[in-house]
């Protein structure tokens, strides 16, 4: 199966830099690589990014230069991951989608950050694997899933199982893009896994060691968007 990652920043990086979890996303990639699964794999910038972009407002940086700030923080998260995968990555991040596709028909892992301002990593996610012609997508999340309302702030939140993506872009609808931005899916993003029609999961940090058999069809506590 050719499956894109989306390794979100918020369980990368939610505070600080979590090394545990980069060696077990490590570790479950490389058992997926020797099933023979063609892996692409985005990471996203977490709470360092967000710090950096206020730190870059606060001295009267434009927009676009505020997501260029984002985008560096997302390809050094990128290299970790790179690190920790070791020959089977590619050794720099991936900057284009046409450079991550040759890479992963060589049989390589290529790695990729933000890509250009204005856009979030969900987007690059999203646009990696209609690039890739993935058959599935899947985003990491802290929160382990989509949720009816922020489940931080609302304990009343409840998870959907299963959403076709439709209802996902009514979830998403007016929300305000920005440098920095904190959610599940991004507008950008729901609307390309729209316009693909590519199953995707949303899973949590516990369910990155079960990907080999949720990849095989095992249940899984987070949220399947489908077509329709």
């Amino acid at each position: 199966m050719r499956v894109t990652f989306c390794f979100g920043g918020s369980i990368l990086a939610p505070e600080d830099l979590d090394v545990d979890c980069i060696l077990a996303i490590a570790q479950t990639l490389r058992a997926l690589k020797s099933q023979k699964h063609d892996i692409l794999v985005v990471a996203g910038g977490g709470k360092p990014s967000r710090k950096y972009i206020e730190a870059a407002r606060k001295l009267k940086a434009s927009s676009i230069h505020c997501d260029l700030v984002g985008i560096d923080v997302t390809r050094l998260n990128a290299r970790l991951l790179i690190t920790a995968l070791g020959d089977l990555a590619e050794r720099e991040p991936l900057t284009t989608f046409e450079a991550a596709v040759r890479v992963m028909l060589k049989g390589k892992v290529p790695v990729m950050g933000g890509v250009v301002p204005g856009q979030t990593t969900d987007a690059v996610a999203a646009m990696l694997a209609s690039s890739s012609r993935s058959e599935l997508l899947v985003f990491f999340t802290d929160v382990g899933g989509v949720y009816t309302v922020d489940p931080k702030l609302n304990p009343r939140a409840k998870k959907f199982k299963l959403m076709t993506v439709r209802e996902l872009m009514k979830l998403v609808a007016g929300k305000k893009m920005k440098p920095g931005i904190s959610i599940v899916i991004d507008p950008v993003g729901a609307k390309l896994i729209q316009r693909t029609g590519i199953r995707t999961l949303v899973l949590g940090k516990r369910e990155i060691k079960r990907l080999p058999e949720i990849l095989r069809g095992a249940k899984h506590s987070g949220t399947t968007i489908v077509p329709g």
